[in-house]
């Protein structure tokens, strides 16, 4: 028998899986304004105790930043990055056998809903450039909700399967699809030709089949199916983020949408096209870092050149 799939594996799933339902159930009753609260407090201990994460992140802000911001800054940075996963975090719960609540999260009417109009009406379907900024579960939903078009997610399945049923469900509640990243890319393809919207997270390291372009100057591996779907489709290319407020609520913005040209190579298209959405997602980061996790190691996968090197140890 498969250790990984045997007895002890799925009482560790159960375990896990009672622990996300006890956390809902705690959290029901609360207000928005409480649970943000709480995960600012959740945020302040997983700062203290996750030494891991916390070298892995600083080590991430080092390489972003060099010498260019403090010692004490960086510190902040990562302490405000801890406080808004703890928050998001929560905020999901809460709101995962509440969808509605997402309502009380967000500010007003996203920005740039007139560019995603504009796209849409080109019908060739559009590719929402995002990243692991601010709460993307909660911006996810809301979209979902107004009901101007699909987003479908392209996410991977969870190890622990209760729990990755119960995500499907929530990631789904208001609409939108699910393609996983083992699926056939020709789920991809079919969505865009039905002019949906199809997200993609594009600051996570590529291990296999990405292509490296700069990311805070460094190398970085990274997925290349935007750039190369966009340019075969003609499907735009649009931003959308959530941007944390000081009350525990998200700003939404579209756009604006990435201008990119054609030309007869395409195989140097789309690296350019690659670099481009990796350079907007940069600078997004760079005007507000905290909203950023920084705890993921996005400069694993080190380029041929490199091989041998590691920037984690």
């Amino acid at each position: 028998m498969n250790k990984r799939n045997g007895p002890a594996t799925n009482i560790r799933h159960l375990l896990e899986y009672a622990i996300v339902l006890f956390l809902i159930y705690a959290l029901k009753n609360l207000s928005a304004k409480n649970v943000f609260k709480l995960g600012r407090i959740l945020g302040a201990l997983s700062y203290r105790l996750a030494t891991k994460r916390k070298r892995i992140a600083r080590i991430n802000l080092d390489l972003a930043f060099g010498d260019s911001k403090s010692d004490q800054v960086k510190k902040q940075i990562i302490r405000n990055s801890f406080t808004q996963t703890s928050v998001s975090t929560l905020q999901t719960l809460w709101v995962i056998k509440c969808p509605e609540r997402v309502h009380q999260l967000i500010e007003g009417e996203p920005a740039g809903l007139d560019i995603l109009k504009q796209c849409l009406e080109r019908r060739k379907g559009i590719f929402l450039l995002t990243a692991h900024y601010g709460n993307w579960e909660i911006m996810g939903i809301d979209h979902g909700y107004r009901g101007i078009c699909k987003l479908n997610s392209i996410i991977r399945r969870l190890d622990n399967p209760y729990l990755d049923k119960l995500v499907m469900q929530f990631r789904t509640v208001s609409g939108n699809g699910i393609f996983c990243r083992d699926e056939s890319p020709l789920r991809i393809v079919r969505a865009i030709k039905k002019n949906e919207t199809v997200a993609v997270m594009m600051d996570q390291n590529t291990a296999k089949g990405g292509i490296f372009v700069d990311f805070f100057g460094t190398k970085a591996a990274t997925a290349r199916s935007v750039a190369l779907l966009s340019h075969r489709t003609g499907a735009a290319i649009l931003p959308l983020f959530s941007y944390p407020t000081d009350k525990g609520t998200y700003r939404i913005e579209y756009g604006p949408e990435l201008t990119l040209k054609k030309s007869e190579d395409k195989e140097r298209d789309v690296i350019e096209w690659t670099q481009a959405c990796e350079t907007f997602i940069e600078n997004i980061i760079r005007i507000t870092p905290e909203p950023w996790m920084w705890a993921h190691r996005r400069w694993k996968t080190r380029p041929p050149e490199e091989q041998g090197k590691k920037i984690y140890t």
